[in-house]
């Protein structure tokens, strides 16, 4: 359970106990009071950072920095936590002194040309995402960046520790070329070709050159693949 998580629910029980002890005394308004806030800390500490649903859950994608987007939101575990760094420094004590609110970055490598992707903390690498995950999301989005946030330091038997993250894998919007200039869209055309187009290099046009769609009307068809 994440530090946040653990002083909710320690606030949730000292509110309600403050909530049940006030009622018999007849302070109706400040035990209600404290029940309600008991009720919210509660329900914040549950919704918060839970651990991932099976071996790698996909959530709901969130909004990405202008210019790009999340294009998927994935809960899974932290493998190679065992290991030593090359500095000497064991990666179970690393864990060992987080708390969870740490702030971890992902940095993507190759190994044994194959992709992969370590997770660190500041310089310290705490582990590797697997081995199946690196060269799925890099089959799927090979131009990505991932952010990652975790969601808990785990601790199972003889003293292992563990940590789940929430990874968003970014990927770059595709800009459009049809922009707006003083108001007139602009479009593309090229002089072998009675269409216009949104995108300078659609149907492999070379030496495009850039109109007003009010103009582009008067002598050329829109293009069906980039004119929707």
């Amino acid at each position: 359970m994440a530090k946040k998580q653990i002083i909710l629910y320690g606030a949730a029980a000292l509110f309600a106990v403050s909530g049940i002890a006030a009622l018999p005394s007849g302070n109706v308004t400040g035990g209600v009071g404290c029940l309600v806030i008991a009720a919210v800390c509660a329900f914040f500490a549950k919704k918060g950072k839970a651990a991932p649903q099976g071996k790698n859950a996909t959530v709901p994608t969130a909004a990405a920095a202008s210019g790009s987007r999340i294009a998927e939101t994935i809960r899974t575990k932290i493998v190679g936590v065992t290991f030593d760094n090359e500095d000497g420094e064991n990666r179970q004590d690393i864990l060992s002194t987080m708390t969870g609110d740490e702030e971890i970055t992902v940095e993507k490598y190759t190994y044994n040309g194959e992709p992969a992707a370590y997770i660190k903390w500041g310089s310290k690498i705490l582990g590797n995402l697997s081995a199946e995950l690196a060269a799925d999301l890099y089959r799927k989005y090979p131009n990505a960046t991932y952010e990652a946030q975790i969601l808990e330091i785990t601790s199972g038997g003889a003293h292992t520790f563990g940590c789940n993250i929430e990874l968003d894998v970014v990927v770059k919007e595709e800009k459009t070329e049809s922009r707006q200039t003083a108001g007139e869209t602009i479009v593309y055309i090229d002089r072998s070709s009675k269409k216009y187009h949104s995108k300078s290099n659609c149907s492999g046009m070379k030496n495009a050159k850039s109109i007003p769609l009010s103009q582009a009307k008067k002598k050329y068809t829109a293009c069906k693949k980039c004119c929707k």
